[in-house]
């Protein structure tokens, strides 16, 4: 089966030298490789492309014709190789990122739209959705959410960790007084996101200490509406309620206990990562999210 790419390259490197000799030189073949690929693309095509004289090679009709239109092809699969192996090095083109709601509209959004202003080159589609992990069928670049899935098969760059803490609107602590130990809890109500925290709450209280749940869901964002109403005492992230402690509308408690650490993490196809927009945006996220938290515990 004929080359016919190599053909065609072959073709426009002898007219573009002008000698058998140098468009050989120039392709890195022998000058009896360079002549049989002249000739096989002749033959398939059925037509003289260009005329042969001890001293000068000079293009027949057809030959130009197929010239100035393969040139062109040439050419612009030069520029589209160039661009591609651009994006390897340089960050540059649709970057399309999927988080939650809550992740977006609490920390991302602002982020995104600093690297945009740092990166112009690349555009940022920011997409939310309640389960931001199916990347591969929905074609997304990268994936955020918290705590890894522990079925993924997508390759996970850890962005930061997201400390744990109990905390309560002032209202509530007015009314009910503040908690100074974990055996306290068992005196308070207490709210309860998901099965995950259901596990946190026991494993830090432990079997003798039961909290008493009087409000769960698995809404986080609804467990932070009930706890700023009032409603009793919730384990939330950092992430989560940054503002509304820096605010006061909510108050921390038992600093001294140790709750584990969410994790917010970054998922993408493996070897998308090595693509420069998606690991100059990896490496900005990871940076500035820890800056963040630094900056709140201060």
């Amino acid at each position: 089966m004929p080359d016919r790419f190599a053909e065609i390259e072959s073709f426009v490197k002898i007219a573009e030298s002008g000698t058998l000799s140098e468009a050989a030189r120039r392709l890195g073949l022998s000058l009896a490789a360079t002549s049989r690929r002249l000739s096989q693309l002749e033959a398939r095509l059925g037509v003289m492309l260009i005329r042969r004289n001890s001293r000068h090679l000079s293009l027949t009709e057809e030959g130009s014709l197929l010239y100035d239109k393969a040139g062109r092809a040439l050419s612009a699969i030069d520029d589209v190789e160039t661009d591609v192996m651009r994006r390897a090095t340089e960050a540059t083109g649709l970057l399309r990122v999927v988080t939650t709601i809550n992740a977006a509209r609490m920390r991302l959004a602002p982020l995104f739209r600093e690297y945009a202003t740092l990166h112009p080159d690349v555009a940022i589609h920011l997409e939310t959705a309640e389960q931001a992990t199916n990347i591969v069928e929905t074609g997304h670049d990268i994936a955020i959410c918290f705590d890894p899935p522990p079925d993924s098969m997508l390759t996970m760059k850890r962005l930061t960790d997201n400390p744990r803490l109990f905390c309560a609107s002032p209202d509530y602590l007015a009314r009910r007084g503040r908690p100074t130990s974990i055996a306290d809890l068992a005196l308070h109500d207490n709210i309860v996101v998901g099965e995950a925290q259901q596990d946190i709450w026991r494993s830090v209280v432990g079997s003798g200490n039961s909290p008493r749940v009087t409000l769960s869901t698995n809404d986080g964002e609804m467990a932070r509406a009930w706890a700023l109403d009032g409603a009793g005492i919730v384990i939330k992230s950092l992430w989560e309620v940054a503002d509304d402690l820096d605010t006061g509308r909510l108050q921390p408690l038992l600093p001294e206990i140790a709750l584990p650490a969410s994790s917010i993490v970054a998922l993408y196809v493996p070897g998308q990562g090595e693509m420069a927009k998606v690991r100059s945006c990896l490496d900005f996220l990871a940076r500035h999210l820890k800056r963040d938290w630094v900056a709140k515990a201060a």
